[in-house]
């Protein structure tokens, strides 16, 4: 992905993706940082899955290397099953919107810690984008 955010700075950071023809692009703070297609094209994501943030799955079911594990913050994670308009990822990403996801909603998802990951009470998206 070409996405820049090792600079010890929040970022706001969106993927968008189609079921239909595999379109993606990448959003780094609202604006259009990289797009591609067929991607998984016609491979729909299947209900009743387990959904994993900050490690990469060796194989189904588990196998996570500790090498490979997200190091950092992340805040705000939502789904939707739909591409968002880029005019919405820039009204999020610069605070003057607050959209919850359809299908995960950060707010009331349900969050399993594991691997010495600690939860921090939320900051409101103005403190996080402070310079």
């Amino acid at each position: 992905m070409p996405l820049a955010v090792n600079d010890g700075r929040w970022h706001h950071l969106a993927i968008t993706w189609t079921t239909r023809d595999g379109m993606w692009s990448a959003y780094q703070d609202g604006q259009a940082r990289g797009a591609g297609e067929d991607l998984a094209a016609w491979h729909p994501i299947k209900p009743g899955g387990t959904l994993i943030l900050g490690q990469e799955q060796d194989h189904m079911g588990g196998q996570f290397d500790a090498i490979q594990a997200f190091v950092g913050e992340l805040a705000e994670f939502q789904l939707w099953d739909r591409v968002l308009p880029q005019s919405d990822l820039l009204s999020i990403a610069n605070c003057s919107a607050t959209l919850s996801g359809n299908v995960v909603a950060w707010a009331t998802a349900t969050i399993e810690l594991r691997g010495g990951a600690v939860q921090w009470p939320l900051e409101s998206c103005a403190v996080r984008r402070r310079p």
